[in-house]
């Protein structure tokens, strides 16, 4: 189960950083004021500041990491915070080729969009590309709302193979997923908010256990979301998620959501 308030309450100390009063309503008091008198160039527009929370048990999570882990959860930090890792769905798999890979994600026959095709694409599609990575497939959309459904997590592992997902989107769920050899282990649409660190794998629980979102404690600080659900997939898979899929020329379409649809 997913703790829906204990997210709410992050969602809304990250809407409050932004500067935005309220959720989505406008205060009749402030509307009436704004119109009645024109601000003046010696006024200082407010501004919020979200608390501070505390890092003390983040930065002891960290320092009890393999190295191995370490490094993972750096190097997707990193490219967070570079822009490196856009919003999007990072599906990683092995072994695979990309051929197998579209057939498995978007079954036979799949052709590439044109480009008149993809600029005329509305709010509900979004499109793949696929980039080989040693005997592995990385493939990527931008929206985090195309993911596939368990079922297909599920058969991009199969004959023997890893695959996972992650997403990040503009609602900021963050989903983390994998499967092994045709059968999902764990999948979570917000797998920072289980109940309990014990639903996730002991594979990975140490990495989780960076954004993971205690519901019977206090606020503290987490680690991001999606750089930590990439690091775990990278360490189930071995597939490191190259930024270079975003520039591969082909892409092949797919509804949004994909994944909410079917397994809703």
């Amino acid at each position: 189960m997913l703790s829906g308030g204990r997210r709410a309450c992050a969602v809304v100390l990250l809407v409050g950083s932004l500067g935005v009063a309220g959720c989505g309503q406008e205060d009749p008091g402030a509307a009436q004021e704004s119109t009645s008198e024109a601000p003046t160039p010696s006024q200082t527009p407010s501004t919020y500041t979200p608390p501070e929370l505390d890092r003390t048990e983040l930065d002891a999570n960290l320092a009890a990491l393999s190295q191995e882990d370490r490094s993972l959860v750096d190097h997707y930090t990193d490219g967070h915070r570079s822009g490196a890792f856009d919003e999007g769905t990072w599906i990683v798999a092995a072994p695979l080729t990309v051929a197998e890979a579209r057939e498995r994600l978007l079954g036979p026959g799949a052709q590439p969009a044109s480009e008149a095709e993809l600029r005329r694409m509305r709010f509900d599609e979004s499109a793949y590309a696929f980039l080989q990575v040693g005997d592995g497939v990385v493939a990527w959309e931008d929206t985090g709302f195309a993911d596939p459904p368990a079922r297909v997590l599920a058969a991009l592992s199969e004959g023997g193979g890893v695959s996972a997902v992650a997403t990040d989107n503009v609602e900021a769920m963050t989903r983390f997923g994998y499967a092994r050899d045709g059968e999902v282990v764990f999948d979570a649409v917000e797998y920072a908010f289980v109940d309990s660190l014990d639903e996730i794998p002991p594979e990975v629980s140490d990495l989780a256990r960076l954004a993971w979102s205690d519901p019977s404690g206090p606020m503290v600080e987490t680690a991001g979301w999606a750089a930590v659900a990439q690091a775990m997939s990278e360490k189930v898979t071995g597939v490191r998620a190259a930024p270079a899929v975003r520039d591969v020329a082909d892409r092949y379409a797919v509804q949004v959501p994909w994944a909410e649809l079917e397994d809703s």
